[in-house]
């Protein structure tokens, strides 16, 4: 007798083949097998409901959140099971105790290197599953300082030797943020021998790109190269082009990337299904150095030092206020809390997205940033209804098996997560049960709200949302790549 059947549903099984019906069969927390199947201890009735596998989540915030709110509702809530962490050159490790890191992570927690992370999490339980990179920015923060520069010879070879420490405890590979610092002050020579450092592990190098806009060619053949230099798989983070002078370019940077993919480099990279970004505001707008006109695109989203203001555009406050945006904005980079204010900059063209999103080595990540007031992005809840409901069904921008197939099983394969992404005999009993004709994000800029749709989510064999209701089970588990 299996332990759980799903009855009756459409079987999405995330190869990107057309879906089918029938039933799954879980026993032991794998999927047992599908079609017709025998009777259960356990049954959701899935008639009219679509059945996949799990969501990945391929770029993600939710280091700290894993600790903080083990739970993870954000996430789970729209069907994702695994998340991918320790992206833009951030993670919850190497990590100095008693000292809060003086970015969007926040690090605060007791433990040090990646496997004492891993054993925390465990200690407590964790709703989905979760894989990570180490991030250089905060290797070389930790050795060296937020504000050094170019590393030495010595403190290179520490470095290294950090993240090839983080790579033996179970890292996916290192990631870059080349805009945050310490990052943007590392050359190519040096950023070369640190993803080296996860190669020689069988790492791969996921970077938050030196530059999204004007020099986004340049940023792209920099990644190529350290990865040609490497012999590292290259994962480009939220790939997209800001600026409207630079709207409707990116299908010059997706040539580009096929163009490296064709000559042998593994390469692919990361979409949200979104018009607008988010991060922090001080990486943005340097105080000596303010772009007026692309502060007026900005929306404030978490501030400590000024709360009155989430949830609002600059422009708007600087009128209430009585000053000029680049004021404000000054006032706002250089207060005390800087570090931590977070901000959504509507700076996307929806066609260049929808390019990116198309493409056949395109995965889905939300980087969503989590927090706990103020009025996220919406994509840290709804970008996996949002890309099933608004993109497939409403506006027929990809089918519905092949969006699946780029939150599934391609992320399982890029990250060499065995058994999972895929609803087959022998894999993990990840699986998402939802509704398409409501399955929909509903949050909004100014306004957080969970999606609708997700009827039922089952991690490792065990119900962790029934009938649209968190369970409270915890049965998420710290994945590791297969390096064979």
């Amino acid at each position: 007798m299996h332990d759980l059947v799903i009855r009756g549903a459409v079987i999405e099984d995330g190869s990107g083949e057309p879906a089918f019906e029938g039933d799954i069969a879980v026993e032991g927390g794998f999927i047992a097998a599908l079609g017709t199947v025998g009777p259960s201890r356990a049954e959701i009735d899935a008639q009219g409901l679509v059945a996949a596998p799990g969501f990945i989540d391929a770029h993600a915030h939710d280091d700290m959140e894993l600790h903080r709110n083990p739970d993870n509702g954000s996430k789970l809530r729209q069907g994702v099971t695994t998340v991918v962490c320790g992206s833009c050159g951030f993670s919850a490790f190497p990590h100095a105790p008693g000292r809060r890191s003086p970015d969007f992570l926040a690090l605060d927690g007791d433990w040090q290197t990646y496997g004492q992370y891993r054993s925390t999490l465990m200690g407590h339980g964790v709703a989905t599953n979760v894989a990570s990179f180490v991030g250089h920015n905060t290797v070389q923060r930790l050795l060296c300082g937020i504000d050094s520069s170019e590393p030495g010879t010595r403190a290179l070879d520490s470095i290294c030797n950090e993240i090839r420490r983080a790579m033996d405890d179970g890292a996916l590979g290192v990631s870059t943020g080349l805009i945050y610092r310490p990052g943007r002050h590392v050359s190519t020579a040096a950023l070369t021998r640190i993803v080296a450092a996860a190669a020689d592990s069988g790492g791969i190098h996921s970077t938050h790109l030196r530059d999204e806009a004007d020099g986004l060619p340049d940023a792209i053949d920099e990644a190529v190269s350290v990865s040609q230099g490497t012999g590292a798989g290259l994962q480009i983070s939220h790939l997209k082009v800001i600026g409207e002078h630079n709207w409707g370019s990116l299908g010059t940077a997706l040539d580009q990337i096929g163009k490296a993919h064709a000559c042998g480099v593994d390469i692919a990279f990361d979409v949200y299904p979104y018009s607008a970004g988010s991060g922090p505001l001080e990486t943005y707008f340097p105080p000596d150095d303010i772009d007026e006109t692309r502060a007026a695109l900005v929306q404030i989203i978490r501030c400590r030092d000024y709360p009155q203001f989430e949830g609002r555009r600059l422009p708007d406050i600087a009128a209430d206020e009585g000053t000029t945006v680049r004021r404000l904005t000054r006032q706002l980079v250089t207060a005390p809390a800087a570090s931590e204010t977070l901000c959504i900059i509507f700076e996307i063209h929806e066609d260049d997205m929808l390019n990116a999103l198309s493409h056949p080595l395109a995965v889905i990540g939300s980087d969503g940033i989590p927090q706990h007031r103020g009025v996220p992005h919406p994509r840290l809840q709804g970008t996996f209804p949002r890309l099933l409901g608004h993109y497939c069904r409403d506006k027929s921008a990809l089918s519905r098996s092949a969006a699946i197939r780029k939150m599934t099983s391609v992320p399982a394969a890029r990250y060499r997560l065995s058994g999972r992404g895929l609803l087959q005999p022998g894999h993990a009993a990840d699986v998402v049960v939802f509704d398409p004709n409501t399955i929909a994000d509903r949050g909004t800029y100014t306004s957080r709200a969970y999606p609708a749709g997700i009827r039922h989510v089952i991690v490792n064999g065990q119900h962790a949302i029934s009938d649209a209701v968190p369970t409270g089970v915890r049965a998420g588990q710290v994945l590791t790549a297969d390096r064979a």
